[in-house]
Order: structure tokens, then sequence, then C-alpha cells
């Protein structure tokens, strides 16, 4: 939808690499946001397209788990009876997200209140740290590759439908894994059971404070099958091998790809 024309073990390498820092190095994604900015520059795709690609694989990755949050939500207050101040952090950060998103809406359809906004912030930044951190000169050349970069992705036809069945087809996969893992031990769970556990958990444990919400995701999702009636030692087992495929597994060869594009090549 960008034009952004890569091989697929370019692709491969990128995306393995990236995930592998976020696991390692970094909460929130941050260092796997650097690694692919980093990499597709050696490419040179423009930085304004780059951001655009980052921040719309994030966006709909997110916003379609927040979706589906709320259902899970709504089913476990109404139908479970459970209380919703259980949850009140997480809905408030994902509210405080969602509102920074909207922000972020509003200020490109008024660009001229957008360029003056990420000017005082490049300012704030680089006082904070007290050296050039992000160049002010560059601000305007950098929305302009932003702009362009838009425009190329709101031109295709079907372009926010088909990344947000992507958006799906991320998490449903993923969520597969995990029931095969339960398939894997002889445990049966109820499909309610899993995606609820699986969509609260990643909902709120990938905004906690660690690479890739390492230790909240593992805690809401052995929490909540057993309060799905799962045996507390088979949901114990089932999702530490659940997240030794899904969070471990990728590392290595990840890590080896994030060499590979550090010397500017792919393996």
């Amino acid at each position: 939808m960008l034009d952004i024309r890569l091989r697929l073990f370019e692709v491969l390498s990128v995306t393995l690499g990236s995930l592998a820092v976020s696991h390692v190095f970094s909460a929130g994604g941050v260092g796997g946001w650097v690694l692919t900015y980093n990499a597709l520059r050696k490419r040179d795709v423009p930085h304004g397209l780059i951001f655009v690609a980052i921040a719309a694989q994030q966006f709909f990755n997110y916003v379609v788990l927040w979706f589906f949050f709320a259902i899970a939500l709504a089913y476990l207050v109404l139908a479970r009876g459970q209380s919703l101040w259980q949850y009140l952090v997480g809905i408030v950060l994902i509210l405080l997200l969602l509102w920074l998103t909207a922000y972020g809406v509003y200020l490109y359809n008024h660009r001229t209140l957008m360029r003056r906004r990420v000017g005082q912030a490049a300012h704030l930044i680089n006082r904070i740290m007290r050296r050039v951190v992000v160049e002010e000169d560059h601000v305007d050349a950098w929305l302009d590759n932003l702009f362009v970069g838009m425009r190329r992705m709101t031109s295709h036809r079907g372009a926010f439908r088909r990344t947000a069945l992507y958006a799906c087809a991320y998490w449903f996969f993923d969520m597969l894994a995990l029931a095969a893992v339960f398939l894997a031990f002889g445990a049966g769970v109820p499909w309610t059971a899993l995606v609820v556990a699986y969509v609260v958990a990643y909902s709120i444990g990938t905004l906690a404070p660690t690479p890739g919400g390492l230790g909240a995701v593992e805690a809401l999702l052995i929490a909540l099958f057993v309060s799905f009636g799962v045996a507390s030692a088979t949901a114990v087992t089932v999702v530490l091998v659940y997240r030794v495929i899904n969070f471990w597994l990728p590392i290595p060869p990840g890590l080896i790809m994030y060499g590979a594009i550090r010397r500017g090549g792919t393996p």
C-alpha cells in the first residue's frame, strides 16, 4: 500500500530482528521500532513512509485487540459478575492511548498546528536530554514525507479494511498457538474462556513496563484460566510452555537477524 518494495526474506529479517529486540531490550516495542526504522533507512525508504508503516501496523494491531477487549470486558462484568475495578488501570491506560491517537488524527487534519506541536516536542526533548536528539530543522521535511506516506496509504482502495484483517489474523493465529498447547497437554478449555483470557491478558499485560509484557501476560493468563475452571497446575504448565514458544523461541534467530541488520545486510 505504501509501495515499499522488499523481498520476503528482508521482511522476515526485519520482523524477527525487531521482535527479538523488543523481547530482550525494551518495553512497549520501542527497540523493535528503532531497528525497523534503521533497517528500512538502509534500504533508502523515506523517513515518512517508515513512520507511516510502523504507526499503521501498531495502530491496527492494538485497535483490533482493544475492540475485542471491550467485548471481553463486557462479558466478564455482565455474564460472570466480575468487578470492573479489577481492570481499571488497564482501561485508563487504553483510553489515554486512544485519546492520544485521536489527537494525532486531529493534528493530521490541522497541519499547521501539527508542525508547531511537533517542533515544540522536538525542542522539549532536546532541552531535557541537553543535546540535539531531534534535528528541529528537519521536522518540516519529516512531516512532508509523513503526509506523502499517508496519501499513498489512503489512496489505495480497501487499504484500511485489508490492514485490519491482517491485524485480526495476527492475533488469531497467535491464539491458535495457545489452543494448540492446551490440546498437546490433553486439556480442554472452552473457546469462550480461551478468547476472553487471551484478549484481556494481552490488552492489559502488554501495557506493563517489561519487554513484551513479560510476567504480566503470564500472570493474567493463569489467573483468568483458573477463574474459568482450568486446574491451576494445568494453567501454569500450558501458559509457560506457550510463552516459551511465543516469547522466547523467536529470540535466537531474531538476534542473528538483528546482528545482520546492524552490519547493514541480511544473513
